[in-house]
């Protein structure tokens, strides 16, 4: 491994510091020029300093547009708040489903759910776009749009591999496909209280990978 200079980590420690402390918001540019001038240094430090941040995604590097902030990494307290707070939000959305006796076509869900099982193996984010777009397919169903935006708004945080949790997520992808493919089953038969229970082990069961890793 090379040997990081001190101009590099001291490069490092002064953008990440920025970031953490809220002085750089999500989606602000981190210009190469600025950083080194105010630390009386060369970009050179400064630029790998920037490739180490996007590694530990602080920070995203846009070929021919700039480097950009990231939304701060969650850590575990953080994701497992995330998690009690969507079962919670769709407790309350299939429960609504339930009084209003809506009845959900499976037909779409079932069909992502088998492009979802195509991409179980596959690197980066594509399993989990579909996800989305599994649950924005489920929520057409409910109306209170506000409660679905903040569904899917939360999935998007959790669900898309990110850093050290990538492995986990990737692992729990089969995990995920067990209970969708229950839960839809369940909604099918429109047997609400089973697929709010799919729903309800599946998030545990993703809490437990996350705190613990996959094996």
């Amino acid at each position: 491994m090379a040997r990081k200079s001190k101009v590099e980590m001291k490069a490092y420690d002064y953008i990440k510091k920025q970031i953490e402390s809220g002085m750089w918001a999500e989606g602000t540019q981190v210009k190469e020029l600025s950083v080194s001038e105010a630390l009386g240094s060369s970009r050179t430090p400064v630029r790998k300093a920037l490739r180490r941040l996007e590694d530990e995604n602080y920070v995203i590097i846009k070929p021919n547009t700039g480097v950009y902030v990231l939304s701060k990494p969650m850590g575990i307290k953080e994701r497992r708040d995330r998690i009690y707070y969507l079962e919670a939000l769709l407790q309350h959305i299939f429960y609504t489903l339930q009084l209003d006796e809506i009845i959900v076509n499976t037909q779409s869900p079932q069909t992502i759910l088998k492009e979802m099982e195509e991409l179980v193996g596959h690197e980066g984010d594509a399993f989990e776009k579909r996800e989305i777009l599994f649950w924005e397919t489920v929520l057409t169903y409910h109306s209170n749009t506000y409660m679905n935006y903040m569904v899917i708004r939360t999935m998007d945080e959790l669900f898309q591999p990110k850093g050290m949790i990538v492995n986990v997520l990737i692992k729990s992808r089969p995990i995920k496909l067990k209970h969708y493919n229950a839960m839809i089953k369940w909604l099918n038969e429109r047997n609400y209280i089973y697929a709010r229970r799919e729903v309800r082990i599946l998030l545990n069961q993703l809490l437990i990978n996350i705190i613990q890793g996959v094996d």
